[in-house]
């Protein structure tokens, strides 16, 4: 493990850290660590004959083998590095180099030490390490069926590696990584490079791998693009696009980038099992703790129907389903339901029965995907509770207003805003987005203890993945140092409002308004208690909505929060305790 292991060594089967299944006479493995440590990494640098980049996950990859005729292919970071032009000789196509090093030369002295005697890019033209006894891909004219997989197929295994990152210097990114999905009849991976080098190249190399069950089919699919930098920021601008923020992920411009490299292989493993009689083995599942994996059926997540709630008045302040979405079917967790008392349903189609059954048997494998999909929707759901945008950014010689303490200033609607008067700021949108993802998390910690773990990380996950595209699209920080910092911060605050926000749950309101107080008011002394004592009550108000909802309708993710605005008559409604108090001016001793 990180590193231990010769570079050459074939991966070994059975890490804890390993995803593995078996489907249809292939076993699919993945496997995600740490970035490797000091002394790996000089082994690795030592073998390699180049230093390797700043994040270099080497003990990470993703293997496909054919049991039946010991065909396989993987991607590692090892291989795809010593595939990097050692020589210098191409340093970006020789001419981009230099053109870089001109362009730093104006902020910084003693560039030319950045400069490395070889391609200081990481580009890789790596297609994957293939072994076979007999016959290997070969080149052919047949290309990937995309037809086949725009279908909506249910997923049985899906997972995303890293194999290595840099930032070459603060002056962009270079990244290689592995994506995989599996549905019941075929599989694709992609494993794709992508250089952003600001000012001067964009480059993305895609080597895709895609498998049919059915046939034992193997193709590969190797592209590369590229283009000069200001070319593709022109096009963004001229379509109206955000370049900036665009630039960032290759999924938006890769349709941008001409081609100037492809081909196509193509190989059949032998085999004599035919389609249909080889069922899903999992060698191990991904499981969030020791004890998962013996975790009872009714722990399960299946697919059962979601019922509606019995009230889904919108202006109430309790969460509810969407009249049009109370049905959806969805995989999520049974409660203590046997077969026999789940609702009747019309016959599945024989894909959606495969895909039943792999889940039953492969159920924490395909949770982690579930997870990840619902808890992206409900983040969306947080994060739209305090939305706001900065017009002013996205005009020309446009000037962001800033308030008293220098954060900028957006422009937003709503009740958090109008009625509470609180400032259109990313500080302000971050806490009411926590506020409301802790009202989630108090009701996901409900969940059977082997997959509440997992449905947490998810959701803390994609809310940093939509605070950091903030950061970006709205306020324009660009540095990934300055938003690590910004993130770093905002979950110091994560941590400190569970706590705060816990105990107030458990010693009552007066404790939980403090903690609101702190964190959604920033500890104003002329904050509105009437305000104050809404979001207290609505907070309470929803977290009772989601008590009474079955973990399979929170697991649907068709979550809409209620209308704060109802809560105000139930602040001003007088309490019996204030006929208690003591009246101004009366003598009251302290016994």
């Amino acid at each position: 493990m990180n590193g231990q292991r010769s570079p050459n060594e074939l991966f070994p089967l059975g890490s804890n850290s390993d995803k593995s299944i078996v489907h249809h006479g292939f076993r699919i493995t993945t496997r995600k660590l740490p970035i490797l440590k000091a002394e790996p990494i000089e082994r690795m640098t030592s073998a390699l004959g180049i230093a390797p980049p700043e994040m270099i996950f080497g003990d990470n990859f993703v293997s496909i083998e054919h049991l039946e005729s010991g065909w396989k292919i993987y991607f590692d970071a090892f291989h795809s590095l010593d595939l990097v032009d050692k020589t210098g000789g191409s340093m970006l196509q020789v001419a981009h180099s230099k053109e870089w090093q001109s362009t730093r030369e104006k902020k910084h002295e003693g560039i030319t030490e950045v400069v490395k005697p070889f391609d200081w890019s990481y580009s890789t033209n790596y297609k994957g390490t293939e072994q076979s006894k007999s016959k290997h891909l070969e080149p052919s004219n047949t290309p990937i069926p995309l037809e086949l997989l725009k279908r909506p197929d249910p997923i049985v295994f899906f997972d995303e590696v890293m194999l290595y990152e840099d930032e070459m210097a603060d002056n962009g990114i270079t990244l290689l990584s592995c994506k995989l999905r599996a549905m019941p009849a075929r599989l694709l991976l992609l494993c794709r490079f992508f250089m952003r080098l600001d000012g001067v190249m964009l480059r993305i190399r895609d080597t895709r791998v895609y498998v049919e069950f059915q046939t034992g089919e193997v193709i590969r699919e190797y592209t590369a693009r590229e283009d000069k930098y200001e070319v593709v920021r022109q096009k963004l601008a001229m379509q109206g696009r955000d370049a900036p923020a665009q630039l960032r992920d290759p999924n938006n411009i890769v349709d941008l980038l001409p081609i100037v490299e492809k081909s196509l292989e193509r190989h059949t493993p032998q085999t004599r099992t035919p389609f249909g009689q080889s069922s899903i083995t999992i060698c191990r599942p991904f499981s969030v703790s020791p004890s998962s994996s013996a975790a009872p059926a009714s722990s399960k997540y299946l697919p059962s129907a979601a019922a509606p709630p019995s009230s889904t008045n919108p202006s109430s302040p309790h969460p509810h389903i969407p009249k049009n979405r109370a049905t959806t079917t969805t995989a999520s967790p049974s409660v203590d339901k046997s077969e026999s008392e789940r609702p009747s349903s019309k016959p599945l189609p024989a894909s959606l029965k495969l895909a039943a059954e792999v889940r039953k048997r492969a159920t924490s494998v395909t949770e982690t995907y579930i997870a990840y999909s619902v808890c992206e929707k409900l983040i969306k759901e947080c994060a739209s509770q305090a939305d706001y945008t900065i017009p002013q950014r996205h005009e020309k010689d446009g000037v962001v207003p800033k308030g008293a303490d220098g954060e900028e200033l957006g422009v937003g609607q709503g009740w958090w805003y109008e009625d509470l008067g609180l400032a259109p700021t990313f500080s302000t949108w971050a806490q009411i987005t926590f506020l409301h993802m802790y009202i989630l998390t108090v009701r996901l910690r409900a969940f059977p203890a082997a997959h509440a773990p997992s449905w947490h990380q998810h959701l803390l996950d994609h809310f940093f993945y939509t605070a950091e595209d903030r950061l970006v699209r709205e306020h324009n920080i660009q540095a990934r140092s300055i938003r690590n910092k910004y993130l770093k911060d905002l979950f110091a605050q994560w941590r400190g409002l569970l706590a705060g926000y816990d105990e107030g749950l458990v010693k009552g309101d007066a404790v939980l308004a403090t903690a609101v107080w702190r964190n959604v008011f920033g500890a104003r002394e002329d904050v509105d208690l009437v305000g104050l004592g809404e979001v207290v009550s609505y907070l309470r108000g929803v977290l009772k909505g989601l008590d009474g909802m079955e973990d399979e309708v929170v697991a649907d993710g068709e979550i809409q929060f209620g209308d704060p605005r109802t809560q105000r008559k139930v602040v001003e409604i007088k309490s019996n305790m204030m006929d208690t108090l003591p009246k101004e001016g009366s003598d009251v001793s302290i016994q």
